[in-house]
């Protein structure tokens, strides 16, 4: 599943591509289960969301965790100045649930599951079979192709200054002024028979950690994934880890996502093999550190790599 820095780089493939272009047409297949859902935010689901799509202009983007939303200033069709400020006409009033209010964008929020993936094609694109949302703006064609369906779409209608609901109460990202060390201790106490593995990958502590970045994490901070919990929230240790959590997910931002730079033409194209990310899919590797063989097993409930000359377990056998 596409953790922090892969949300980033698809969110900046879009962007790139489609930023303050009035979308042509946009094209759904209303079959796919990413759309599940649609239907009670939206009036009329996928057919609403298509026509409300046309004439509208991406002004805003951007991610938060494993989550990523798009805003588009709606057109002139439905009696919205791209401006914003304008009450709804009686069409746009019809297609949604809640009570007439004043708005001026729609939200376009993308969950990309499993094997979610957003492309840009050039402008004589026709739709394929997992295409779930094709979106033409000119010059080129933005799209949301997921062949296993666990991605999601969702749709709101608001005002530029006010988010969805699903973006409203969101836990504090890795990489924000809020998530402290001191907040990393107490969530290691609060969990304290877990091992680190499990409480990493939980995102309402850990926004967009998933198990590549949680192995990462682990094997740079020289902590081994099946260790209690509480073990690691002494101020030391919590500290330590603390650390490598900021620099993996910057690591991760910089070199997938390009952040501060430019966007790479593929996803993991730029990563080196000094990281454990390169070494850690099958059996038989080794550690880019120490040289020595790595392990592989479930823990927390995932498929996790270790070093074990470098991430030893206290009162373990070796």
């Amino acid at each position: 599943m596409p953790e922090l820095a892969e949300v980033e780089f698809f969110r900046r493939r879009w962007w790139n591509d489609g930023a303050h272009k009035k979308v042509e047409r946009a094209r759904v297949q209303p079959q796919s289960r990413v759309f599940r859902g649609l239907a009670a935010e939206l009036k009329g689901g996928t057919a609403g969301l298509a026509r409300m799509l046309k004439d509208a202009r991406m002004e805003d983007s951007g991610t938060h965790g494993k989550q990523m939303w798009f805003e588009w200033t709606l057109g002139q069709r439905y009696g919205v100045p791209p401006s914003g400020g304008s009450v709804l006409s009686d069409r746009l009033k019809a297609e949604l649930h809640t009570r007439p209010h004043f708005a001026d964008c729609l939200w376009l929020g993308v969950h990309l599951g499993m094997t979610g993936a957003l492309r840009v094609e050039a402008a004589e694109y026709r739709p394929r079979k997992h295409d779930a949302l094709v979106i033409e703006v000119g010059d080129g064609v933005l799209v949301f192709n997921d062949p296993r369906q666990f991605g999601r779409v969702r749709a709101w209608i608001g005002t530029g200054s006010e988010k969805p609901p699903w973006l409203r109460h969101l836990p504090a990202e890795v990489l924000s002024p809020e998530f402290t060390v001191q907040r990393l201790r107490a969530c290691l106490g609060r969990h304290a028979r877990a091992p680190l593995k499990a409480v990493l990958l939980d995102q309402k502590y850990f926004p967009g950690i998933g198990n590549w970045m949680a192995d990462e994490i682990l094997w740079r901070a020289a902590l081994h994934p099946a260790l209690p919990a509480a073990r690691a929230a002494g101020p030391k240790i919590a500290s330590r880890l603390f650390r490598a959590i900021r620099q993996v997910a910057r690591d991760a931002l910089r070199v997938i996502a390009g952040v501060g730079g430019e966007l790479p033409a593929d996803l993991n194209v730029h990563i080196p093999d000094r990281w454990l990310f390169n070494h850690r899919w099958e059996n038989g590797g080794s550690c880019p550190r120490t040289g020595k063989p790595l392990c592989r097993a479930e823990i927390g409930g995932r498929t996790t790599c270790w070093s074990p000359a470098r991430q030893r377990l206290p009162g373990a056998k070796l």
